[in-house]
């Protein structure tokens, strides 16, 4: 088999077969079952479920978050330091994700966005939430999300939606999650899902394709920056802004 056959055989068993199967193209249970959550003095799931497949549950949601959804790589001298995804907040060209993405010594921040590339500068930070505000100028008219304020529920099912860039082209990692745990008090969510490194800023949606949050880890584990927060953060940046 020639060079071509094997990087052909690879691309798909990387990226397309992992998406059939989150997706939902086979009746299945989840390839990747969630960590163990430790008891809290909240409610929270006894013990992880399985989650069943279901492909059309949610379609909806991936084609109305696929549009708003980026790909963001740093690059510094020339080498690619970090990499994970954002969600597009304003029309102008804002989007959201992690600061630890975007970290100060990148040089060169790239961000792929339905088959267009393009160059992005970190306009504002909040190192405590781990939130980094991203611009892509000279655009006027991206579709953002539509964030959800208000907290999931226990044993809800969510999408995890992320962007990956192949060859320069931007491409979809899914997966399902169940919310295993809800905090009274504060209405933060946990998740039960595994660690994987490519769903660093990934959108956490419901079915009706609104934006719950973004996926981080920390000690491989999934830590959800909440939608609220987002919203807090860009409001605080328009806020400084407006005042300069």
């Amino acid at each position: 088999m020639g060079a071509a056959g094997v990087a052909g055989g690879l691309i798909a068993i990387i990226f397309i077969m992992p998406i059939l199967l989150r997706v939902g193209f086979w009746n299945t249970t989840a390839i990747l079952s969630g960590p163990t959550i430790s008891p809290q003095p909240t409610k929270s799931v006894n013990s992880e479920p399985s989650v069943t497949f279901q492909p059309n549950y949610f379609s909806q949601a991936i084609n109305k978050i696929q549009p708003s959804a980026v790909a963001v790589q740093s690059f510094s001298g020339g080498t690619l330091i970090r990499y994970g995804s954002g969600i597009i907040l304003t029309q102008d060209g804002l989007f959201a994700t992690l600061n630890s993405i975007v970290p100060v010594n990148a040089g060169v921040i790239q961000v792929t966005n339905s088959g267009k590339i393009y160059k992005a500068k970190v306009v504002f930070r909040d190192y405590t939430k781990n939130i980094a505000i991203v611009s892509m100028a000279e655009e006027n008219n991206l579709q953002v999300v539509r964030l959800r304020l208000e907290s999931p529920v226990l044993g809800q099912k969510l999408l995890v939606f992320a962007e990956a860039v192949d060859f320069s082209e931007d491409k979809p990692l899914i997966n399902e999650a169940l919310v295993s745990q809800v905090e009274k008090n504060s209405s933060q969510f946990k998740l039960a899902l595994s660690y994987e490194p490519s769903f660093y800023g990934a959108a956490i949606t419901d079915n009706e394709g609104m934006v719950l949050g973004l996926l981080d880890f920390r000690n491989q584990k999934p830590a959800v920056i909440m939608s609220k927060t987002l919203d807090n953060v860009l409001n605080a940046y328009l806020t400084n802004n407006s005042k300069l």
